[in-house]
Formats: structure tokens, sequence, C-alpha cells
């Protein structure tokens, strides 16, 4: 499984899904993390959750792990059967493995 979470840093989790400037790609099967770089995204205009969520698409992605992702980028994520996994904003800010455990020990 391919789980994706949002940085700005490549350490902590970002606060905002669509103006991450990278998302952590973590494979559960493998152990094997890597960057998708989101800076183009992150400095458009408009639309910028819908692009990260189709990018989250492209690249396999089955679960988002964010404190937020607004509506229309959650529309697109659901659309393309990509489930969310809500971080708890009193823990913020986490770790990348943090966040990735916290998932894993649901």
């Amino acid at each position: 499984m391919k789980i994706a979470v949002q940085t700005n840093d490549r350490e902590t989790v970002g606060e905002n899904f669509g103006r991450a400037r990278f998302f952590a790609l973590y494979d559960t099967v493998s152990g094997e993390m890597t960057f998708l770089s989101n800076a183009e995204n992150a400095e458009a205009a408009h639309g910028v959750g819908i692009q990260a969520a189709a990018a989250m698409a492209r690249e396999g992605v089955e679960t988002v792990l964010s404190y937020h992702v607004g509506p229309k980028a959650a529309e697109i994520l659901e659309r393309h059967g990509i489930g969310i996994f809500s971080l708890p904003r009193d823990r913020s800010p986490l770790t990348i493995r943090e966040a990735i455990d916290l998932y894993l020990a649901r």
C-alpha cells in the first residue's frame, strides 16, 4: 500500500494539503519512502488541492494522511478510491514517521 503525507520540510507534516511543497510517499510493503515535489502547484493561485489530489491518483496512492483536505480535493481523492486519514490537530506538529505510525496502529 502506498501512503502519502504532505510536508514542507521533508520531516514534519504540513498544514495545507494542496500547498505542501512535497508529499512523502511511503510504501508499506517495502518500507521505502520517497518524496514527490509539489512546488509548482504550491504556488498556483487556484486549484492547488485538486492538482495535488490528481497527483496522488497518478502516483497510485491509496491513503492520504492529513490534518485537513479541502472539499474539492477530497472529492477527487474519493473519486479515485483514495482514503483520507485525519491526523489529530492536537498532536501537531507530527513528524512524517509519527503520522505513518498513527495510521498503521489504528
